[in-house]
């Protein structure tokens, strides 16, 4: 939950009692409560963990925001509107695009010792019944795998009495030293992409510095400058802080301008698009996921937004594997579901293939041979790219001529670019219509 409920998107308090009610036990973190820390600190991690086997690890919240506009649950194919998304109110909520993971395997236990720490500073620290605190367990079985796994974390300073008064920044480390070791190809989604920290004013020359993303962003365009590539997947209509993401990217093309100029850095917005009453209608689609694949060979997926919260001021946790058949994988999944190019049953059966979960054989079969068609189409990330780039081109003249989309995919356009498309532009949530 977050520090203070004038900032949240839900009702911790209604869905205490809610799960209390059914027999759960469920305590509120007030953690980040208090005068030392900032009004929206947000202890901001989305795991699961179950039975001490598997754990999950990503960006999905388990809730629908107060308005009911955001349903954090959507399918593969983001449909404009569908009746198994409607709410209460009869209307379907906006779109939302996310990634979690699922953990097996020893990995397990680092997530679980997060919770204890956590649940078990909170019953502590209000002098609750020690019954109520979680026992260490042993750690699951090691599982047969090739991947290099790492779980890591951001702990804000005076949070919790576990971490050290400087706090635990291991996503921050993590990051930077990935793209220090970019060669080829970077790959991210993510909710936002700041240098600077928002402030409540969309204005990015009243934010702080933010030290890791100042970091992350010379990473990148050293990466740029040694030859390769960076694309971004990011949301055309965020909550806050358009203007720092448009920033942001500003900033990673002025430092590597040979790159831009060449077209070594894309960015990408999502959208979808409906025929309703004889006109074309279009709505942003929310990227809330936090994804970087470098090289398809090292990928990430966690709870950590580019931005000093994610970085530095909020609870967060991601995991990364080493693993080049998973990040290509992964890669491949996510790029054929914005362009859109096998079937959204088939999307799940490959992807329980690409993380070697039980199906039946037939099906199995059935789901490695779409992961060899999407090789041969997605495979080299270059091929793809232009794939991607094409579509997003073609998209935003269908969208400028009101004709329905192909996928979802459009250029993100800063608010200059924008405006030069002759689009309208609103400089706090860009310029995909808002029905």
């Amino acid at each position: 939950m977050s520090s203070s409920e004038l900032f949240s998107h839900c009702d911790p308090k209604a869905a205490h009692e809610q799960l209390t009610q059914v027999g759960v036990s469920c305590i509120l973190d007030d953690s980040a409560y208090g005068m030392l820390h900032r009004p929206i600190e947000s202890l901001h991690q989305k795991i699961a963990i179950v039975d001490g086997t598997h754990a999950f690890v990503g960006g999905i919240d388990m809730l629908i925001e107060l308005s009911g506009d955001y349903d954090r649950w959507d399918t593969h194919f983001h449909h404009y509107s569908s009746p198994l998304r409607s709410n209460e109110e009869n209307r379907t909520p906006h779109n939302w695009h996310d990634a979690h993971a699922l953990i097996e395997g020893p990995a397990v236990g680092d997530v679980e010792r997060n919770f204890r720490q956590r649940w078990n500073e909170v019953v502590q620290r209000h002098g609750w019944d020690n019954q109520q605190l979680v026992p260490e367990h042993p750690l699951p079985s090691p599982v047969e795998s090739t991947s290099l796994v790492q779980v890591a974390r951001t702990i804000p300073v005076l949070t919790y009495s576990f971490a050290s008064e400087d706090g635990i920044q291991g996503i921050a480390q993590l990051y930077a030293n990935a793209l220090s070791n970019a060669q080829y190809f970077v790959y991210l989604e993510n909710q936002y992409f700041w240098t600077h920290a928002f402030l409540g004013i969309d204005r990015p020359r009243l934010g702080t510095d933010s030290p890791d993303m100042e970091r992350n962003m010379r990473e990148l365009a050293a990466a740029l400058q040694r030859g390769a590539t960076v694309a971004l997947v990011l949301p055309d209509h965020p909550n806050v802080g358009r203007a720092f993401t448009d920033a942001g990217l500003a900033r990673l093309r002025a430092e590597a301008p040979e790159a831009a100029a060449q077209g070594r850095i894309q960015a990408f917005c999502l959208a979808a698009s409906a025929e309703i009453d004889g006109a074309e209608l279009y709505r942003p689609i929310y990227v809330h996921a936090k994804v970087t694949i470098i090289d398809d060979l090292w990928s990430t997926v966690g709870s950590a937004n580019l931005n000093n919260r994610g970085m530095r001021d909020d609870t967060e946790m991601n995991v990364a594997t080493l693993d080049a058949e998973l990040a290509r994988g992964l890669r491949m999944l996510l790029w054929a579901e914005h362009l859109e190019l096998i079937g959204e049953e088939s999307m799940l059966t490959v992807a329980r293939h690409l993380g070697h979960q039980r199906q039946r054989q037939s099906v199995d079969e059935r789901a490695a041979g779409l992961l060899q068609s999407l090789q041969e189409t997605l495979g080299d990330p270059l091929v793809g790219l232009h794939l991607m780039i094409d579509r997003a081109k073609d998209n935003l003249r269908r969208y400028k001529a009101k004709q329905p989309l192909v996928g979802h995919l459009l250029p993100y356009l800063t608010g200059e670019e924008g405006k030069q498309q002759g689009l309208h532009f609103h400089d706090e949530h860009g310029w995909v219509e808002v029905p």
